[in-house]
């Protein structure tokens, strides 16, 4: 005689609380969906439930302990009837709240009732609306998120500091939490460090030298959080190279903002997305600088430089890294050391020679050789010249340099207009084709994936195009800044009139590339052109 096994079922009244809604008010407290629960339960005549509760869980992921716990009771047979407050509290994913009240819940001979949005699956008719509903549960979530993004976006935009902790250097001003101030222990380091780079030095170089001079990485300064792993004294001076370049790269050391650092593409995502430094918003603050803009951003040129070029390991210090350019093919010439002769000094072995030439042969370039020796007195001898002109008669010096300027300026401005209308008609061309998409869609010519697909594509065609306009502009817009970066190479220019000997924070600070020309012998005379650009102006005549 066979017996049937009783399996014991009940009701599950499923409440949810994220931590969005739990400032809208009583109305959407756990307590209440649980005496709105009960209250339907008990108008059916149900009395055998259970409560299913996830406090402080978005609804936009169904990753929820209890929601889970739920679903795997359905799946043992054990739940026959799910009964929320409404459709928003099942979750705001309209494509994953569809699928359990369309497909999973029937599956499994499970009744589903939303109360105050009147859904009822044992009533055919009142279900027509479900998706609509589910769909406009979604987009609340969405609008949420956007809302609170742009919030967070415009806190930025104004310059108040929206981190946890203050950034090396600083500390957060005690009346304005969101102000920063200079922290007079730390910030001399940042100082340093940018100073050693301007000299030339890579990452490596000058976490040696701070661990020489036992100056103490930022990780000492934060014990609560990194206390364990600066158990031997040693490990307090021991800089990292991401260390050094995350201070080297931050445009906070120079008064300004990065808006964001991470992103989330989308409300769904979990996780937030690393946005790449070039493609971050920088934006001023009022905050203090530790290092003029200048500085900032000759190191930052520096630093690409180096990324391109290798250093010299003859021990020859190549003050010229990255800034010698080919006059025919562009390219970076290298610097070498012969190995013979070491009686001789390192410089008069060393030379620097078109790189196309040394790893491409003759067919493509010639070698565009100069003696760095020679290089290194004829740099000196023309900021010299320079220099003392601007000590002479600043004026005059002045004149010369916004004469040749604004003939450069006019130039580059047509050009750029150029540029900017070509660029503007493919800005709308891409907008046409857009809306032409649009409407093959809406007359069902093309598929859904395919529009989502192709309006990607557009979206990101759009988005690198209004970026290259905006890059453009910026560039026009420095142009009318003639005035100012004379004066500013004037400045510079004043300050190394005293000057003996070439350096490579000197060089760095003033010259932007420097062009060498094949050697020419010309009536029985060897002559080699070589074109200096400085920073701010260009080439001074």
């Amino acid at each position: 005689m066979q017996t049937t096994e009783i399996r014991e079922t009940w009701t599950a009244l499923y409440a949810r609380l994220s931590l969005d809604d739990g400032n809208v008010g009583e109305s959407m407290s756990i307590q209440s969906q649980k005496a709105i629960l009960t209250r339907k339960a008990e108008e059916l005549g149900i009395y055998n439930y259970r409560f299913y509760v996830d406090d402080g869980y978005s609804g936009t992921n169904f990753n929820r302990p209890s929601f889970q716990q739920m679903i795997a009771d359905i799946e043992a047979g054990k739940v026959t009837c799910v009964i929320t407050k409404d459709l928003s509290r099942l979750g705001r994913n309209y494509l994953e709240s569809g699928a359990y009240i369309e497909v999973f819940f029937p599956k499994h001979q499970v009744r589903y009732i939303a109360v105050n949005d009147g859904v009822d699956s044992a009533n055919s008719g009142e279900m027509d609306i479900t998706p609509f509903k589910n769909i406009l549960n979604e987009f609340y979530s969405r609008d949420v998120s956007k809302k609170v993004k742009s919030g967070k976006y415009i806190r930025a935009s104004q310059g108040k500091f929206m981190g946890t902790h203050a950034p090396f250097g600083y500390q957060k001003d005690p009346e304005d939490k969101n102000h920063l101030i200079a922290d007079e222990e730390t910030a001399p380091t940042v100082r340093y460090i940018f100073q050693l780079a301007l000299q030339g030095m890579g990452n490596n170089k000058i976490g040696k030298i701070l661990y020489e001079q036992k100056i103490p990485k930022p990780a000492y300064y934060k014990p609560e959080y990194f206390g364990k792993f600066l158990v031997k004294e040693d490990d307090a001076y021991s800089w990292k190279q991401e260390t050094v370049i995350r201070i080297l790269r931050n445009p906070l050391y120079k008064g300004y903002f990065w808006v964001q650092k991470y992103d989330k593409k989308h409300f769904k995502q979990e996780t937030r997305g690393y946005i790449p430094m070039s493609e971050r918003t920088i934006i001023p603050s009022d905050h203090e600088a530790l290092v003029d803009e200048h500085t900032w951003d000759t190191v930052q040129e520096i630093l690409d430089r180096h990324t391109k070029v290798k250093p010299c390991t003859s021990g020859y210090e190549n003050k010229f890294r990255g800034i010698l350019k080919c006059a025919d093919c562009g390219s970076t010439l290298m610097v070498h050391t012969d190995g013979r002769n070491k009686e001789k000094p390192v410089i008069e072995r060393t030379f620097y020679q078109c790189r196309i030439y040394r790893v491409r042969g003759t067919g493509f370039c010639s070698q565009h050789r100069i003696n760095a020796d020679d290089l290194e007195e004829l740099v000196l001898a023309d900021i010299q010249t320079h220099a003392k002109k601007v000590i002479k008669n600043r004026e005059k010096f002045m004149r010369k340099v916004l004469g040749q300027m604004d003939m450069t300026a006019a130039n580059n401005r047509e050009n750029i207009q150029k540029k900017l209308e070509k660029l503007e008609k493919k800005l709308l061309e891409s907008d046409r084709q857009f809306i032409k998409l649009y409407e093959d869609f809406t007359k069902q010519l093309v598929s859904e994936q395919q529009f989502r697909m192709l309006s990607t594509h557009f979206e990101q065609e759009k988005k690198e195009t209004t970026e290259e306009i905006e890059k453009l502009k910026t560039t026009a817009d420095n142009l009318k800044d003639s005035t100012c970066k004379a004066e500013q190479l004037a400045n510079e220019m004043a300050e190394c009139a005293e000057i003996k000997e070439l350096t490579t924070a000197i060089v760095n600070r003033l010259i932007e590339k420097i062009e060498v020309s094949e050697p020419q012998t010309i009536d029985g005379e060897k002559v080699q052109n070589i074109r200096i650009f400085y920073k701010f102006v260009g080439e001074i005549n």
